[in-house]
This record gives C-alpha cells, structure tokens and sequence, in this order.
C-alpha cells in the first residue's frame, strides 16, 4: 500500500492513476468535505482533450481520510512507503500528523515532490529514523474539482536514492514503489543526482511561475514578446550567478529546458499564479524567496527575484 498526503492537482494525479492499475492506495486529504466527496465519486483523470483516461472508485484499491484521522487510522495500518504531494507551506502540519507513524518503524520511506528547497532538511531532522526520498517531477496536472484532474502534460519523475540506503532498501524501493509507479504509466527512475535536478527544477519554477503570475498568464505566452523573454532570461542569469557563488552544479543547456518547458506546457496555468488567483499562500518564499536566501548567504545579491518575491508575498497580502 503506498500513503498519498495530499489531493491537489499531483496527489489526484497520483493517486487514481495508481489505484486504477491496481495499487492500493490511502489519499489523505486536507478536509473531510473533500475525503468525503472523493470516497462518494472516486478520482477522476482526464487527458488534455478532454477525454476520461481513469476513473477509480473508492473501495479496495482507493480509501480517502482527512489527515487530521491519521493517528488513529494508521495505528490499525502503518504506513510504510509515504508520498508527500502537499505544497511547502503545508509541511509543518503534515510533519505533525504522521510522527508517530515515522518514528514507529525505521524502514519507513517518505518520498518529497515539493516545489523549492528546504523541506527536505525539515523532514530528516524531525524524522532521522526514516529513509526520505528527494524528488521532482514534471508530469503536468490542473485540478478541474473537488475529484477530478486534468493530466495537462506528460513528464518525468525524478526519485533521489539516499547515500545512506543499504542494497537491501534500494532493492526493495525497486521492487515495490518504482514499479507500482511504473505500471501506473508514470515515466520515474531513480536518481543518484537527484540534487542536480532539484537546482535545476527550482531555477525553472523560479523563472516561470513569478512572471506568470505577475502578469497573470499562462505559460507559453512569456515567449510572445521579446521583453517577457528579457525578463526570464536576467531571472535565469541571476540564478545562475548565485549557484555558482554557492558551488552548485549547473548545465548551459538549462535555458533551453526552461523554453522547452514554457512550450510544453504553453496553455497550463502555473501553481503560483493559480495560487494569486485564489488569494492563498504561494510558493514564492520557498523558490525566489529561496534563491534570494542563497545569495545573502554566498555575499552576492539577486535584485531581481528579490522583487518579484515581495511583489507576490504583496499580493496575497492586499488582495487576501
């Protein structure tokens, strides 16, 4: 059984495309209005034109709980094998509720596929007996409902083998997690950069998502104008700038793939913007606002990401 925190756009995604090849899946959602709806309706993916890929229901392969039910229903079944697909600002309470599973069995294995960096220490400290799992991905998803997922744009996934991993616990991630995810139809590998991919996911999320949601559009229309493109190219440059001040690994070939990116996903809407949109919390701080942290900390500046860090965190403010 794999534990799913989180009914967003991913954990949809994730979820009812496992639960439907046969994995049996807990989603764990942020309320019980939504647990309950899923429970009733299943999980819905769409493809892009808008034809039903996946419908699961809830029974045997898919059971739906609110998070805050965690303590009491995982005494009954623990979790071995978490992914978290919550977005940063949730991690504090996440890391609350599944303590006890954590501390309670030291092969448990947590995979991370937030947005930024930072998170990854927070968990390994509050949880040291648990093996975590770094992780990107760039599969495309838009939540349509309360149930319902649009698969935007296949991707990849990224998953970090830990240093500290014995052959018997990579064995076993193979065995279990990498091929449920595989039969699943999801592109996933394990990686032993996964580091490199988290630089090079948060300088193309730190690129894209601000200017898209500062200008309110989707993705691919930052390529319509030579001035967009001027914008993302000095956001790129200073990110560049404050790898190399810090020692990270970086490729020329990233700015490619942050326009190969923009085309792919031309009509998706970012999380940052559909964020601004809904007036909640955006991810800004754990991007920008992390790339600005780097900077101070390595003596060099990032003006630009500075700005566009307290423009965002400012709109939430005003329109909240």
């Amino acid at each position: 059984m794999i534990d799913i925190i989180g009914a967003g756009s991913l954990g949809l995604l994730f979820a009812g495309r496992l639960a439907a090849s046969g994995t049996k899946v807990r989603l764990w959602t942020r309320t019980l209005e939504q647990a309950r709806i899923i429970a009733c309706e299943g999980i819905t993916v769409l493809e892009k034109e808008g034809h039903v890929a996946v419908h699961v229901t809830g029974g045997d392969a898919l059971k739906v709980a609110p998070l805050a039910d965690w303590q009491r229903l995982n005494s009954q079944v623990p979790a071995r094998w978490i992914l978290i697909m919550t977005k940063q600002g949730a991690i504090g309470e996440v890391l609350k509720q599944i303590k006890s599973a954590a501390n309670a069995k030291s092969d448990i294995g947590i995979v991370c596929l937030q947005n930024g960096i930072g998170h990854i220490e927070r968990i390994r400290q509050a949880y040291p007996e648990a093996v975590v799992y770094p992780a990107v991905t760039t599969e495309g998803a838009k939540r349509m409902g309360v149930a319902s997922v649009v698969h935007a744009g296949l991707g990849a996934t990224e998953i970090g083998c830990p240093d500290e991993l014995v052959e018997k616990q990579v064995g076993s991630f193979e065995q279990y997690v990498l091929n449920r995810l595989l039969t699943a139809g999801f592109d996933v590998c394990l990686s032993k950069e996964i580091e490199n991919g988290i630089y090079r996911k948060l300088l193309i999320n730190a690129v894209i998502n601000p200017l898209t949601a500062i200008w309110r559009i989707p993705n691919g229309e930052l390529l319509f104008d030579p001035g967009r493109i001027h914008m993302m190219r000095k956001l790129y440059e200073e990110g560049i700038q404050v790898y190399e001040a810090n020692g990270i690994r970086w490729d020329s070939a990233w700015w490619d793939q942050i326009m190969k990116v923009c085309r792919a996903t031309a009509e998706n809407q970012s999380s940052m913007l559909a964020d601004v949109l809904a007036h909640s919390m955006t991810e800004v701080a754990s991007i920008n606002g992390q790339l600005v942290q780097m900077a101070e900390q390595a003596g060099v500046t990032a003006p630009t990401h500075a700005v566009l860090w307290q423009l965002i965190e400012g709109m939430r403010l005003k329109e909240g």
